[in-house]
């Protein structure tokens, strides 16, 4: 099955057909109500911008990277008519300096900030809701399952991860929701230019989550990740998760999370292993404060670890971002963090604040040594309904061959 490509060309074909599949629905239904107007009377446009200052430190570099980049999103999602809905969005990332690499402009002698320039469709895509408790979503579009541990978005970054895929969501059961997606294309981080863009493979993803009132989330899936440009990264991955909030009195909650996968090659991947992965977390939750403290393991035989090429990888292991790739020996990450969070309604302008300080112990799963530790701290305040601003900092001090690095980000944000 061929999917959308980023090419000029070939990013616009996919809104023709779905225009123009609507039209033609559309004039078999014209004496019905609703009508074809109504999918631009009732539909919303989409504009989001996010300006972002990342300073970073690192060993082994000559210079500090400073980056400046601006991404704005615009686009338009229809009404929803004859259970048919269409959405397309535009993405353009630009910088203000150059004193940073961004892994295509060849500024090798600064360290990574991996924003790079970009002018793209970022979503295109039609969803059909026409079978009984069925979603049908096909084209570009934004994918986040779970926590995020093995397929996400990566909004953290400008260019967010998309994916060319067809999406099936059934929810027939009571309190069960079955998913299943099939993705040719994903439009990575990187952006159009660089040879790290995209990913292109036959994968299939199976997920099951099951509410548990009062309770949690039961979760089991299946992710089947053919990768053609990364094929030591093509890996079958079983698991099941279960995560929720409990109230332990009027002003008490318990929160836990406990999950367990087991990945081994798929496809193309030229190595024969099995590796597995287990985290467990629980805290407690009262009037906007949170504490909560948790371990996650990713196994290594030596050779390779324990892979989650589709995450988004920024959410886990520290916000400095040093183990993007999981070390051949594994590693485990024991975390704790302190969080507040709370809405406002007496402090004009500003209506919400989060905040929170996490710290990170890194060692190897297999052989035990120690890869440093990491303190995370970040503050992020809501002004009305559309602003909000921000500042995370990071401190990794390292061992066993990681270097120290730090890095500071301040950001504004406006979503409309």
């Amino acid at each position: 099955m061929t999917m959308l490509h980023r090419s000029p060309f070939t990013s616009a074909a996919p809104m023709a057909v779905i225009f123009a599949s609507v039209a033609t629905f559309g004039a078999i239904n014209a004496r019905a109500e609703p009508t074809f107007s109504d999918f631009f009377t009732e539909g919303k446009f989409i504009l989001d911008a996010r300006y972002r200052f990342e300073h970073v430190e690192q060993d082994g570099f000559a210079n500090d990277a400073n980056a400046n980049t601006l991404r704005v999103r615009a686009g338009f999602q229809t009404g929803k008519v004859w259970d048919l809905q269409g959405l397309i969005e535009l993405e353009g990332i630009g910088h203000l300096n150059d004193e940073f690499n961004d892994t295509v402009n060849g500024h090798g002698a600064y360290p990574t900030v991996a924003d790079a320039e970009d002018f793209q469709i970022n979503r295109v895509q039609l969803e059909y809701s026409g079978l009984p408790q069925t979603v049908i979503t096909v084209g570009r579009q934004r994918i986040n399952l779970d926590n995020q541990r093995f397929i996400g978005g990566v909004a953290f970054r400008q260019n967010e991860q998309t994916f060319d895929a067809v999406r099936i969501t059934n929810t027939s059961i009571d309190n069960l929701t079955v998913g299943y997606i099939y993705l040719d294309r994903v439009n990575r981080v990187f952006g159009d230019r660089s040879v790290q863009g995209d990913f292109e493979g036959d994968t299939h993803l199976v997920n099951a989550a099951y509410d548990v009132a009062g309770w949690g989330k039961l979760t089991g899936y299946a992710y089947l990740i053919d990768l053609n440009e990364a094929p030591g990264q093509s890996t079958a991955t079983f698991g099941a998760r279960f995560a929720g909030k409990h109230d332990i009195s009027e002003d008490v909650g318990a929160i836990y999370a406990v999950e367990y996968a087991t990945q081994s090659d798929y496809a193309g991947n030229p190595g024969r292993y099995d590796l597995g992965y287990w985290l467990v977390e629980g805290g407690l939750t009262s009037h906007g404060i949170k504490l909560l403290g948790g371990i996650e393991t990713l196994e290594g035989d030596g050779i390779r670890g324990f892979s989650t090429p589709l995450a988004t990888l920024h959410k886990f292991q520290g916000y400095a971002d040093v183990f993007l790739t999981t070390p051949a020996n594994g590693i485990v990450d024991a975390y704790g963090t302190l969080g507040y969070e709370t809405k406002v309604d007496n402090w004009e302008p500003i209506t919400g604040v989060t905040a929170a300080v996490t710290y990170h112990d890194f060692s190897a799963e297999r052989g035990g040594a120690s890869f440093g530790t990491e303190t995370d701290a970040e503050l992020a305040v809501k002004f009305g309904d559309h602003w909000s601003a921000g500042i995370t900092y990071a401190d990794f001090n390292g061992d066993s061959g990681f270097g120290d690095r730090n890095k500071l980000w301040l950001s504004v944000d406006f979503t409309y």
